[in-house]
């Protein structure tokens, strides 16, 4: 029974939380007299919640191989199941004192508890080994803080939209492309580098949420968009697409599928600020909400539930099920006024990814989590992923 419980490995609590949560959280509108204010909880559960657990997962999956890269694997061996249990209940405090009608100062504090105490579960033991390459992404955490202020405060969807873009521009724009040149039998040791073009995409994001929150007008931060959903779509050029997803790679064509969201929602979102498309600014918005974030969420977390291969993973009928269904849920809320549809088409393939997310309660830990097992090429040399030496932490 070593190998078996909730709080073996962090990803385990935290993808089943934002799995349930995803499923969960839209069916507000079956039933919007449950809570005062049905958009708000909404927006920031889906958010807040899920992106915040999923978030959790993946970075506290990631943090061993960030740590032994650096040499010092010792540093995060005071990371164990309390550890996880205290950011699970934390997160749980945040869904309670987050509700709508909760004292502003209480709902900040209970929304902010779970994202400080994750970046402080990252920044300690990242510090202790030195790894100051990686302190960036122990601090991305913090932005969910930024978020969860501007969206109770100043219901500013806009910001925790394009936070939440940015963040996957930033993390996605890195690990599919290292992903794809490992499957197609280019180098994969090192640190991942960005090429100019893409830190450029990247900035131009950036700034284009710089303006919104400078308050400089919904037509320049709309302008700024459009260049950033053609910057973010040109990177695609310049990564290995036909060799990485050769041979049926379901695994990468999910993540594929889940990054085109970014380019389409900017563009979309966009012209919708300045008023150059008939599609309304909270339909357009799904598609970085619903497209963007759910699909990469969901193509992310389904890699701890593929079956492993040497050198792949298979996505399988369940994850693969489940990430259509949310596509096409995306789909028809960008097309239909009613959400009731894409509501249910969401949840549906939430619940398929819940029950696997249960499943692997009673399955051993792979090792890797995120990636594929290694193998041996040509050379002799080991071929992995960028996510290759993740493993869980305990």
């Amino acid at each position: 029974m070593a190998n078996r419980g909730l709080w073996r490995a962090p990803h385990l609590p935290l993808f089943l939380l934002a799995s349930v949560w995803a499923m969960l959280v839209p069916l507000i509108w079956l039933a919007p007299d449950l809570v005062c204010d049905p958009v708000a909880w909404h927006r920031q559960e889906l958010i807040s919640g899920v992106a915040g657990a999923a978030m959790g997962g993946y970075l506290l999956t990631a943090l061993p191989h960030w740590i032994s890269q650096s040499g010092r694997g010792d540093a995060v061996s005071d990371h164990g199941p309390l550890a996880t249990q205290l950011l699970v209940l934390a997160w749980g405090l945040g869904r309670v004192l987050g509700a709508p009608c909760t004292p502003d100062a209480w709902a900040l504090a209970g929304l902010c508890l779970y994202p400080v105490g994750l970046a402080a579960a990252l920044v300690r033991p990242i510090i202790a080994a030195r790894a100051w390459g990686r302190l960036p992404m122990a601090l991305a955490p913090l932005l969910l803080v930024l978020i969860a202020v501007r969206l109770r405060l100043a219901a500013d969807g806009l910001t925790a939209v394009l936070g939440i873009a940015l963040l996957v521009a930033l993390v996605g724009g890195r690990i599919l492309p290292a992903f794809l040149r490992a499957r197609a039998g280019g180098a994969t040791t090192g640190r991942i580098r960005v090429p100019v073009a893409g830190r450029a995409a990247d900035l131009t994001l950036a700034l284009a949420l710089a303006a919104h929150l400078a308050g400089l007008g919904p037509r320049l931060a709309g302008a700024l968009m459009l260049l950033a959903a053609l910057e973010q779509g040109l990177r695609l050029v310049g990564w290995p697409l036909a060799k990485g997803l050769r041979g049926g790679q379901s695994d990468l064509a999910v993540l594929v599928v889940a990054w085109l969201w970014l380019p389409a929602g900017l563009a979309l979102t966009g012209m919708a600020l300045r008023s150059d498309a008939g599609l309304p600014l909270p339909a357009a918005l799904h598609a970085l909400t619903m497209g963007l974030m759910g699909s990469m969420v969901l193509a992310v977390m389904a890699r701890a539930w593929m079956r492993r291969v040497p050198g792949a993973l298979r996505l399988g009928w369940l994850p693969g099920l489940a990430f259509a269904l949310v596509q096409l849920a995306v789909l028809l809320r960008l097309a239909l006024t009613d959400p009731a549809l894409a509501t249910l088409c969401w949840s549906s393939g939430w619940a398929l990814a819940s029950f696997a997310a249960s499943a692997a309660l009673c399955h051993p830990v792979p090792r890797p989590v995120l990636s594929a097992r290694r193998q041996r090429g040509p050379t002799g040399a080991a071929e992995n992923g960028p996510a290759a030496g993740i493993r869980s932490s305990r």
